[in-house]
């Protein structure tokens, strides 16, 4: 019997001690801003798309700086785009690159992605445009958080834009730039045509 009440004791003890533990802990302290962005990028790599878009729509509604707002923007448009949104990556990207305050480097990744969704949207001249100043900005471009998105694949996105806009010598000028071991290119387009896929093929 004594046996029992000490158990019953101890294990009282026990839970008082859970309950006290839990009590204390409470509820972790509120995310930040940046919390949310970090949180947003970190899904995108794992190309969890929906969640990424939830987190950098909160770090938009709690941003303290333009900055915030502008990232924000643009992971919710390249979450988007990844996801086939392509009318909703457009409208972020658009609203982002006239955020003032937003740091070079986002807004090449702005200007990149808007390339990639506009020429989706068979948007040619826009989308040339976009990546010749991400280009003319950053020459050796890489987006940070998709590493398949090389310098080589945009510069080949602005050499189809510049052919699907019937601007063969443009992209012509522009294989040198990428491939400058062959150049010059021709800017033949049935010649043009036949080096760009195997421009794409070796990626």
């Amino acid at each position: 019997m004594k046996l029992i009440v000490v158990l019953s004791v101890a294990i009282a003890m026990t839970l008082l001690a859970c309950s006290k533990d839990s009590a204390s802990t409470g509820p972790g302290p509120a995310l930040t801003d940046r919390d949310y962005l970090a949180l947003g990028w970190q899904h995108f790599e794992a190309q969890r798309y929906d969640s990424a878009g939830t987190n950098f729509t909160s770090a938009y509604n709690l941003a303290s700086t333009q900055a915030v707002r502008g990232e924000a923007l643009s992971g919710r448009g390249w979450s988007s785009m990844y996801k086939r949104d392509l009318s909703r990556a457009k409208g972020d990207f658009s609203i982002a690159a006239g955020v003032t305050g937003i740091p070079t480097s986002v807004l090449n990744d702005v200007r990149v992605g808007n390339a990639f969704t506009l020429f989706s949207m068979n948007v040619f001249v826009d989308a040339a445009s976009n990546a010749n100043v991400a280009l003319t900005d950053n020459p050796s471009y890489t987006f940070s958080h998709d590493a398949k998105v090389t310098v080589k694949r945009v510069r080949l996105l602005l050499v189809q834009s510049y052919f699907a806009n019937g601007q063969f010598a443009q992209a012509a000028a522009q294989l040198d730039i990428f491939d400058p071991a062959r150049a010059p290119h021709s800017a033949e387009p049935p010649i043009l045509l036949g080096t760009i896929t195997a421009a794409l093929n070796s990626l």
